[in-house]
């Protein structure tokens, strides 16, 4: 099973991959420091081909986007897995011709505290940008937690919005920005069930195991040795059933 985070930009889609990984990082550390985690993490990301014929690395300074048929790949430095990142346009008249916004509609529909809900998306419209941020089944703990903060760092880049409907984390608190957002992400006293507080607490008491043993990718609860080429291919074969 995976799960996804979109991000719909309000303001701008003018961001380079310097600044979503700058603001992932301080969002990140931040959050370790906050469990009694001194230890700071490293982000690297880099473009692949959807079927996997190419990949190069980015500089700093690109712009945050990539063709439709790649994908970006964010890991951390020493930590087998990651997530990886898709952006699209959100205009699509293929699945409803009269309604090409159609995945703006939900949005609408369970809003309860986004102010000016229709005027934001009117601007989201004109943008016609998503960003959405995946994260595998059998990913560490770190993983869980930092996909969805790398999530909230381009939402506060581009005063954007943030969605999911498939249990990135408890659906009745989407749609949300950023601010509100980091206020309850992976916090299990801000937990509206039961089940979101016992996996926030499971991923958080494993970080210093996964930041201890590195190299170690526990999938489905067993434990392999993964190079960054394995853990590569690895990923490969789990995103081909979950495309």
């Amino acid at each position: 099973m995976s799960t996804t985070i979109d991000i719909m930009p309000v303001k701008t889609t003018e961001i380079t991959f310097g600044q979503v990984i700058h603001l992932s990082e301080k969002h990140i550390n931040s959050f370790l420091k906050s469990v009694g985690i001194e230890q700071n993490i490293q982000l690297t990301v880099n473009i692949h081909d959807n079927n996997e014929k190419y990949k190069f690395d980015i500089k700093l300074s690109d712009k945050f986007e990539w063709k439709d048929n790649e994908y970006a790949w964010f890991t951390i430095k020493g930590i087998a897995g990651g997530t990886d990142a898709h952006c699209k346009k959100i205009y699509d008249p293929q699945i409803d011709p009269k309604n090409p916004w159609w995945q703006l509609d939900e949005l609408i529909e369970n809003n309860k505290e986004i102010r000016n809900i229709e005027d934001k998306l009117e601007k989201v419209k004109k943008l016609d940008r998503m960003w959405y941020f995946r994260r595998s089944a059998g990913q560490p703990g770190i993983i869980n937690i930092s996909y969805g903060l790398i999530s909230a760092s381009v939402a506060e880049l581009t005063s954007g919005l943030l969605s999911s409907t498939d249990g990135a984390w408890n659906y009745e608190e989407f749609p949300v920005e950023s601010d509100d957002f980091l206020s309850f992400y992976f916090k299990p006293e801000k937990a509206k069930s039961k089940d979101y507080a016992e996996w926030a607490k499971s991923c958080i008491d494993g970080i210093e195991e996964d930041l201890l043993r590195p190299t170690k990718y526990r999938n489905n609860g067993d434990d392999t040795v993964e190079t960054e080429d394995n853990n590569r291919n690895l990923w490969s074969i789990l995103k081909s059933f979950f495309s």
